[in-house]
């Protein structure tokens, strides 16, 4: 397919774009956005396909492929304007599929970004005439904002159509190919800055703030979503956004760390913010994505009050959202190389969002709890939770979704009547709950910490750790102490084994295994002889095994993981973010390792600290 024009992918759709190869293909629709609109009496199939052609001819992104092929970074080709392909069905039954089955079909099938405009249509009909237009759209190209404005344009190209007149819309000021050379040069002098901070802050992180609370399923882990309606919870947060001059959305961030704290037991909360860069940007009305989720650690030591929670949240959003020009898939790249460098895995999978649904209806004058359908597609997106708040004209609703590795589904219920009492009760000035005081008012058991130690911010599991190292097949006996010095192991071995194989074992191992930590040091005794060397995952240990990739798929890993980033040396024992891999090219290294005949990676552990050893280790022959 011809393009008329290219550019490297927005900020916006970098997030998407990543996040799409993360998920497995099937769970992809987690992301489709689902518009159904039914159509006024007059209109016929061929006035519909007139519309939405000329909103195709009128905006970019709806005839826009995105491609990992391209050198040096993965870009957005615009395509001429061509007829939109619209599927037709009947309600009646003439033994073709129902609007059902298409739709459905439609909606769950994944989009294949190279090769598809982001927008599928569907008109559904009776008796020959249309009634309903169904729209799937993929998230690349859309955000709320550009949703609300295809509706509007769609409703006033059809008035149009229908009195017979042409329709008159003003012109679009940029496209989505512009808005990505602007961001090129807009922030071309922010980078420097906002690379250093956020190095800083993800320095700070703690690794799991689940991690009294973390389990294991065995089988696949389920996952749970509920949602609660409050009228009142409307005029509460914006009366307190009001008397501490905050935004509304930064009360209910304040009331999700203050649970959140409580649920967990931890005195750091970090989270996902889901941040628009539409406000007062050059570019506000393009239409694309122009969000991603920017890191926000809220620290809650000292006991603070309400107030004082809400007046650091306030601080910490403002600012993150200050040094929100470095793009989602750089700092993938950071959380990975930090967690090489402490040897434990970095956990940021809970996301909160916000949404502004006014001037709609929430559709109750009651509080209203609801179990939602099990996310199963979500669930295979690697996160442990996911908050939204909605809010209406005449309420809010706030929805949970959680693995049940980290909480059940009674703490889904509790969190959220908790968090609606939280924040609807501090509307009263006079209430001020101290952080010491909201899991006893929530109702929360005290999480479970006997076997865990701190080391540094984070919480580890020595037992853990000693099973990990226990299961190397060179390790005849393992104890690991000292946590002070941030964990030492004692390893009896049956063979002659380094610190730097251990190290890249336990490296391996870690993400399936919770509050395990690379120990520190490592002594190890084979025989009458001894070694000991650090296991810190960025050192270089004198008499290291395995520097060169000796199996035919760890050859193969390397070299195509060189060939696509340019890199003329790549250690296998080195994750793909240190060796100098890009989380952006991570989808090309997949795409090329089957071409050549091997599978069983994906992209979500590839831009990891698992180390490429452990990669090629899990690498499969195709037939």
């Amino acid at each position: 397919m011809a393009a008329v024009k290219s550019a490297n992918l927005c900020f916006g759709q970098r997030y998407v774009w990543l996040s799409h190869h993360h998920l497995p293909p099937q769970a992809r629709h987690d992301a489709h956005i689902v518009l159904d609109h039914p159509l006024p009496e007059g209109i016929g199939l061929a006035g519909i396909r007139n519309v939405l052609n000329y909103l195709v001819r009128r905006h970019e992104a709806l005839r826009t492929t995105y491609h990992l092929d391209a050198d040096p970074w993965p870009e957005q080709r615009v395509h001429p304007p061509a007829p939109v392909a619209v599927h037709q069905v009947t309600t009646e039954s003439d033994g073709t599929p129902s609007p059902a089955e298409v739709v459905r079909n439609l909606t769950v099938t994944d989009f294949d970004l190279s090769t598809e405009w982001p927008i599928r249509a569907c008109v559904v009909t009776t008796g020959g005439v249309p009634r309903r237009l169904v729209l799937v759209l993929n998230h690349i190209a859309f955000d709320d904002w550009s949703i609300d404005t295809l509706k509007r344009e769609f409703e006033a190209v059809l008035t149009a159509v229908l009195a017979r007149r042409p329709a008159s819309l003003p012109p679009v000021s940029a496209q989505p190919a512009d808005l990505a050379r602007y961001e090129a040069t807009q922030h071309a002098g922010q980078r420097d800055e906002a690379l250093a901070y956020w190095r800083r802050e993800i320095a700070e992180l703690p690794a799991d703030m689940f991690a009294r609370r973390r389990g294991t399923t065995t089988g696949t882990p389920e996952a749970y979503s509920a949602s609660l309606t409050s009228p009142r919870l409307l005029a509460a947060a914006r009366d307190i956004a009001a008397r501490h001059k905050v935004w509304p959305s930064v009360v209910h961030l304040a009331g999700y760390v203050l649970a959140m704290s409580a649920y967990t037991g931890e005195p750091r909360i970090t989270h996902g913010s889901f941040t628009s860069t539409r406000e007062g940007g050059a570019h506000m009305d393009v239409m694309t994505c122009m969000f991603s989720p920017t890191l926000v650690t809220v620290d809650l030591s000292g006991d603070p009050t309400f107030g004082e929670v809400l007046r650091r949240t306030a601080e910490r959003v403002q600012r993150a959202q200050a040094h929100s020009s470095l793009p989602y898939d750089e700092v993938v790249e950071l959380l990975a190389q930090e967690s090489h460098r402490r040897g434990q895995p970095l956990r940021t999978g809970s996301e909160v969002n916000f949404l502004n649904y006014a001037p709609r209806s929430c559709g109750t004058r009651r509080l209203r709890f609801a179990w939602n359908a099990a996310p199963t597609a979500w669930a295979q997106g690697h996160s442990d939770t996911y908050f939204r708040v909605y809010e209406w004209q005449d309420g809010v609703t706030v929805a949970l979704q959680a693995m049940d590795t980290v909480m059940r589904a009674d703490d889904v219920e509790r969190f959220l009547r908790g968090y609606e009492d939280l924040v609807s009760a501090h509307a009263d000035a006079a209430l001020d709950v101290r952080v010491s005081e909201v899991a006893a008012r929530i109702g929360f058991g005290a999480p479970g910490a006997d076997r865990l130690v701190r080391v540094g911010h984070d919480l580890v599991d020595p037992q853990a750790v000693e099973a990990v190292l226990a299961a190397h097949p060179a390790v005849r006996v393992v104890e690991v102490g000292e946590p002070e010095r941030g964990l030492v192991a004692d390893v009896v071995a049956d063979r002659p084994v380094s610190p730097g194989e251990l190290r890249t074992h336990v490296l391996g191992a870690m993400y399936d295994h919770p509050s395990v930590r690379c120990p520190a040091r490592f002594r190890v005794r084979y025989g009458d002889a001894s070694t000991e060397g650090d296991g810190v995952p960025h050192a270089v240990v004198e008499g290291d095994a395995g520097s060169v990739a000796t199996t035919d798929a760890e050859q193969a890993l390397v070299a195509v993981v060189g060939k696509v980033n340019g890199l003329d040396d790549v250690d296998p024992s080195d994750s793909y973010p240190v060796a100098g891999g890009r989380a952006l090219r991570a989808p090309r290294v997949v795409a090329e390792l089957r071409a050549q005949g091997w599978g069983g990676l994906s992209v979500y552990q590839l831009n990891s600290a698992r180390p490429l050893r452990t990669l090629a280790a899990g690498l499969t022959p195709l037939d």
